[in-house]
């Protein structure tokens, strides 16, 4: 996880101005994993540091938060709180203990500037350069996922369109790409459903005509 220098940094640090990759918005809430550079880890200054201290126990808090910072708002950041932190943790209301712990489990953590932080001016979040590279990665795997199945549902319903297009006897129409892209999105942002009644009252409004809506 965390290391030292990076190949590829997740975005220009310039002075104490950092803006993180991601933006508010972006999450990974529907993951279960991350991955863990076991290498990285194990050759970090950070663990070389919390074993020349004898600060073990800073270890596992880390990667309790590491795994919390994967769950946040954006993606890969932290709250800049202590009773936030505490409570991520696993301090609970044990301040006092968090604060003894805070410097060695957030080493390698800074403050961070969000995009669009001004929607949420008192929110500010602390970010991890390397933790800030996976989210990132993982973000656009999880964009690129979720576009991938937007467009398979969008070629299923215009599929479906095609069909009852034949079935209203209007082939000419169930031939034309833009046509059928035009119905299926017509009946998609009106959240209708594909049923020949609503094909025909899509046919019509998409050529200029009534714009009928079936009631489903």
């Amino acid at each position: 996880m965390p290391h030292d220098r990076l190949t590829e940094p997740a975005t220009e640090i310039v002075g104490e101005f950092w803006e993180y990759p991601l933006a508010f918005g972006d999450t990974l809430s529907s993951h279960e994993w991350v991955p863990l550079h076991i290498n990285r880890l194990l050759t970090s200054r950070f663990v070389a540091r919390a074993l020349a201290e004898n600060r073990r126990a800073d270890i596992g808090t880390a990667l309790l938060l590491w795994c919390e910072a994967f769950r946040q708002d954006p993606a890969g950041t932290l709250p800049d709180d202590d009773l936030e932190l505490a409570r991520l943790a696993g301090y609970g209301a044990d301040l006092e203990s968090w604060r003894a712990a805070r410097e060695g489990a957030l080493y390698g953590w800074r403050e961070t500037h969000i995009s669009n932080q001004e929607d949420a001016p008192a929110n500010r979040r602390l970010g991890h350069v390397m933790i800030a590279g996976i989210a990132r990665d993982m973000h656009r795997r999880k964009r690129g996922r979720d576009q991938a199945r937007t467009e398979g549902s969008k070629a299923v319903a215009r599929t479906r369109v095609k069909k009852k297009l034949i079935e209203i006897k209007c082939s000419r129409a169930a031939e034309s790409p833009d046509v059928v892209i035009a119905i299926a999105d017509w009946l998609g942002e009106r959240d209708l459903y594909i049923t020949t009644d609503n094909v025909r009252a899509a046919f019509e409004a998409t050529r200029g005509g009534p714009k009928l809506v079936q009631v489903q």
